[in-house]
């Protein structure tokens, strides 16, 4: 098993897969590559049993691994897969222009100050953001970490349906790639947020002229609003999540409380970009199940005043020869750390 999030692209055709096992889904995609091209094999979406907010049962749990991945012509000899939270963490940091060879080297000392954990208990890797910027005597390196407990848990609970991945990195890294594929800057200049809204937390980066700039994680997710829905209606979660997967009008009040607390921490990382670096925010790109609500956009639109967009993570990747289903594109922003997975190496 390699904890990698970047790497060199192959030459061989082959079929890598990515599964991105989340609180309420498990999501799949799988795509062949070759040095020409990155085509769409299959993608799937296998819901959670959703009937409270405690844990789904771990029988449960692999009872959907296994029919996320039982599909027929998967090869899974590349699967990649990632996890987040507070085990886990993406660090920026600008540094003296090196060699590859050389910032490995040297990348233990600056992971000591960067990281909020010891060294010895967790796995990490590093990567140059911007290596073609030779004339630039500093460059930005980007840090990802994450606790050897975490990895081992997520690597033992696939080795129970009898699972091994090749790749385990982080959810935010995961959906910078499928970014970076689906969705290329329109201008050097441009700065943009990516804002992936899952059941228990919002990835948030920070893109600009196509370099990812700032990564957090928000501990605020669609779960959050359900839960609200349950308590105020006096209602179980499975239907206050089918009633706010309805855009009931009665659910409105609590999911647009829920939504200010996004918007609280958004406006909190805008300020900082705009403090720090000198840069604003022009567009917000949404993705995620959280983010299929139309009162979350509503509520970005009118706080920010900018333009907000769906974007969809399979754009980047030739789907010739595998037509996804009318279902599997109109949820796509749900796919994008699977997508992001697939096309990692």
């Amino acid at each position: 098993m390699l904890f990698s999030q970047f790497g060199a692209k192959s030459r061989k055709a082959r079929q890598s897969v990515g599964l991105d096992i989340g609180y309420s889904s498990i999501k799949m995609v799988a795509v062949t590559r070759s040095a020409e091209t990155v085509a769409l094999f299959d993608c799937a979406s296998t819901p959670l049993p959703g009937v409270s907010d405690a844990p789904v049962p771990l029988n449960e749990l692999k009872r959907a691994l296994t029919d996320t991945v039982g599909r027929s012509g998967l090869d899974l000899s590349d699967l990649r897969v990632s996890v987040s939270g507070k085990g886990a963490i993406v660090r920026h940091t600008d540094m003296p222009r090196m060699s590859v060879t050389e910032l490995r080297s040297s990348i233990r000392y600056e992971a000591e100050t960067l990281l909020p954990f010891s060294l010895d208990d967790c796995i990490f890797d590093c990567h140059i953001l911007d290596p073609d910027a030779k004339e630039r005597p500093k460059m930005k390196v980007v840090l990802a970490a994450a606790r050897k407990t975490l990895v081992q848990e997520r690597v033992d609970l696939l080795k129970e349906v009898g699972l091994v991945p090749r790749v385990v990195t982080l959810d935010a890294i995961a959906l910078a790639n499928a970014f970076e594929s689906a969705c290329p800057p329109s201008s050097p200049d441009e700065t943009v947020s990516v804002v992936h809204i899952g059941a228990v937390r919002t990835i948030l980066n920070i893109v600009s002229g196509g370099v990812l700039e700032l990564t957090r994680d928000i501990e605020q997710g669609g779960s959050n609003a359900t839960i609200a829905i349950a308590r105020g209606l006096g209602i179980d979660y499975a239907e206050a999540e089918r009633r706010k997967e309805a855009a009931d009008q009665a659910v409105r009040e609590p999911v647009s409380a829920m939504n200010m607390v996004l918007v609280r921490e958004l406006r909190a990382t805008f300020s900082y970009i705009s403090s720090k670096m000198n840069k604003a925010v022009g567009k917000i790109f949404l993705s995620g199940g959280g983010a299929l609500s139309p009162w979350v956009r509503e509520a970005l639109a009118s706080e920010f005043g900018i333009e907000i967009l769906h974007w969809d993570p399979l754009k980047g990747i030739s789907s010739d020869a595998a037509p996804v289903s009318d279902e599997a594109r109109m949820k796509k922003g749900i796919l994008a750390v699977a997508a992001g997975l697939a096309l990692s190496e």
